[in-house]
């Protein structure tokens, strides 16, 4: 394929939402999902990422493509209702819906927070040690003198 053609067909597709049209078997795990071309590659097929879970991207043939309108956002989330007026939730289960769950990670931070350091609990609490070892390292900064 010359590369004015493929250059045609890259304006044309790109960033352009699409459905997959056909009975060929290969094809049928699209059927009734909306992706979105990345690119035409050089062989004249579409580079397609399809929305939700599987973010991959799919080498198709552009026979059995179809233009479709871009899908419709959900307003209905907390986060965008609270765009829309302007309001920021500080809670981050209200931002994120009644199910919110926190990561591990995000657990792992509050528990850090809640535990005093190792520093206080070296020195009886309170401010971190000042104090020399015998070996002369500072305990606070690791530095020796």
């Amino acid at each position: 394929m010359d590369m004015q053609r493929i250059a045609s067909l890259r304006l044309e597709y790109s960033d352009r939402y699409v459905v997959v049209e056909g009975d060929r078997p290969e094809l049928a795990r699209f059927r009734g999902r909306v992706g979105r071309v990345q690119t035409i590659n050089c062989n004249g097929r579409a580079v397609v990422q399809f929305e939700g879970v599987d973010r991959s991207w799919y080498d198709l043939d552009l026979d059995y493509l179809k233009i479709v309108e871009a899908p419709k956002t959900s307003s209905e989330t907390p986060a965008a209702a609270s765009a829309a007026t302007g309001k920021a939730t500080s809670n981050p289960a209200e931002a994120k819906g009644e199910s919110y769950r926190p990561s591990a990670l995000e657990i792992a931070r509050e528990a850090k927070e809640k535990a005093p350091s190792s520093d206080s609990l070296r020195a009886g609490g309170g401010e971190p040690s000042d104090r020399k070892t015998d070996n002369n390292i500072d305990e606070s900064s690791g530095n020796v003198g």
